[in-house]
């Protein structure tokens, strides 16, 4: 038992010796007349001061530890869901994982801003999304509405994805925006600068002329002189036939990606529209949106649905969840929420990140996931560089 106690302090602190002496351990373990359970919490209480507890898991044939979790153990991290190292508070421990963990990170990262560069100007506006193409992003994603008169505008609200699209708070004007013409949106509505879910300086959005509900043309004809990607989320209800319909008109094809939590939206884009490319894939691409419950089945309600993406929620994004996506010929990619619900991911769950930056990008980076759509893109070109 003293023999064991040793070892155990000297594969912590002594790495270069780590393999000896864990087999050197299991040997002594299988030894008649030791308690291995009583070993264990002997070897445990002197390897940590804090009393935290620990388990010793079964040994694999190449003499180190399965993967652990909580295992303080181990300086080579073996690989553990995004959500657990966002949870973690020891700043060390996080940052000796992204190290060992950023080779696993796509060397193509396409990087995409979330209702624009909703930190310097105001979201889902002209200038948000083409400040997002002037800092060099691959792209960006916005919320589309029919209106009343059928015109298609970019715009989020209120109401989560139950009933999107309510002005109170954003606007403080009551009702939903698809119940209002495109005459009415731009006369008599504004938003309000003094609205706690806008994270741009609240000037940006008094007294400024293009603080205001673009169209979705509007948009596209930007993107489509800038090159950009765009992530077409199907917010409201009757948009599928409009936004498809638009696009052809601007022959962006290419640069646009028609998304939805409600999959029979996307569906309906596949009927319209299941025209092949010359190598077998869809020519217009789609995207399966996913909340915080990912089923077990993802993969084929994407499928069924045609997409050609997936489209995790960040702490949701997993190796093995990519790894499946990307055999079955899916695309892959990671959304943020907006800056109440990151607020609250990160009050309730994630206190040890303090905020939406480099780290947690970094840890969702070591999934393989091939684009993210983040609220501070100009993080992450950084982190991705």
């Amino acid at each position: 038992n003293a023999l064991i106690a040793v070892i155990g302090r000297t594969y912590k602190t002594r790495k270069r010796h780590r393999r000896k002496y864990s087999t050197f351990f299991w040997f002594l373990c299988s030894l008649p007349h030791i308690n291995i359970k009583t070993t264990n919490e002997r070897t445990t209480n002197n390897m940590n001061n804090n009393n935290n507890k620990m388990r010793v898991s079964s040994f694999k044939e190449d003499s180190k530890f399965s993967e652990e979790k909580n295992c303080e153990l181990c300086d080579e991290v073996d690989y553990v869901d995004p959500s657990e190292m966002m949870r973690t508070t020891d700043e060390t421990r996080r940052r000796n994982w992204i190290e060992s963990q950023s080779k696993y990170a796509f060397e193509g990262l396409k990087v995409l801003g979330h209702r624009g560069s909703m930190y310097h100007e105001l979201e889902n506006t002209r200038r948000s999304f083409q400040v997002v193409s002037e800092m060099g992003c691959d792209g960006f994603e916005l919320d589309v509405f029919a209106l009343k008169c059928g015109t298609l505008v970019v715009f989020h609200g209120g109401g989560g994805d139950v009933s999107p699209g309510k002005l109170d708070g954003y606007c403080n004007v009551k009702g939903n925006i698809h119940e209002y013409t495109a005459d009415e949106v731009r006369s008599k509505i504004r938003f309000n600068p003094d609205f706690h879910g806008f994270a741009c300086p609240s000037e940006k959005i008094r007294n400024n002329n293009d603080a205001y509900i673009p169209t979705l043309e509007e948009i596209l004809q930007d993107a489509k002189e800038s090159g950009v990607t765009v992530k077409i989320e199907l917010k409201g209800p009757g948009t599928e036939k409009g936004a498809v319909e638009l696009v052809d008109k601007l022959d962006m094809v290419d640069q646009v990606v028609f998304s939805s939590f409600k999959h029979e939206r996307i569906a309906m884009v596949r009927e319209m529209r299941p025209e092949l490319n010359s190598d077998g894939t869809y020519k217009y691409k789609t995207g399966a949106l996913f909340n915080s419950k990912v089923p077990d089945n993802f993969v084929e309600i994407a499928l069924k649905a045609g997409a050609t993406e997936v489209h995790f929620k960040y702490d949701t994004c997993t190796k093995e969840r990519v790894e499946r996506s990307h055999k079955a010929g899916l695309h892959t990619m990671v959304w943020f929420r907006g800056p109440i619900g990151m607020a609250q991911d990160l009050k309730s769950k994630y206190r040890g990140l303090g905020y939406e930056g480099e780290d947690m990008y970094r840890i969702v980076m070591a999934t393989g996931v091939q684009a993210m759509c983040v609220n501070r893109p100009h993080i992450l070109l950084d982190a991705a560089r």
